[in-house]
């Protein structure tokens, strides 16, 4: 066989193998919806993550910050932030506009 016919064997192979591919992505995201469950982060941007990475380094860095930022709970106050904020068993925010 000729160079060029296996590449153009090798390149029809490549196509198909991309468009299973994406029709089997295209059912699975389909089937989570309906199941209520969420598609998936890497099925449409995984690929840009080393993209991303190469151009704007302090992506990755402010990536990570906002995944931990999501995950740790908002810090309570404790008796001793300022005037007014726990009272008794309430929580109250003091804005400065009503005197007490």
């Amino acid at each position: 066989m000729e160079l060029g016919v296996v590449m153009l064997w090798v390149f029809f192979a490549l196509v198909a193998v991309t468009l299973v591919s994406l029709v089997w992505t295209a059912i699975d995201t389909r089937i989570r919806r309906r199941r209520g469950d969420a598609p998936g982060r890497a099925g449409s941007s995984g690929g840009l993550l080393g993209i991303d990475e190469f151009f704007h380094p302090s992506a990755e860095n402010a990536r990570a910050v906002w995944d931990a930022e999501q995950v740790l709970p908002a810090p309570a106050p404790a008796p001793g932030d300022g005037p007014g904020v726990i009272d008794g068993s309430r929580i109250v925010i003091d804005t400065g506009l009503r005197r007490s």
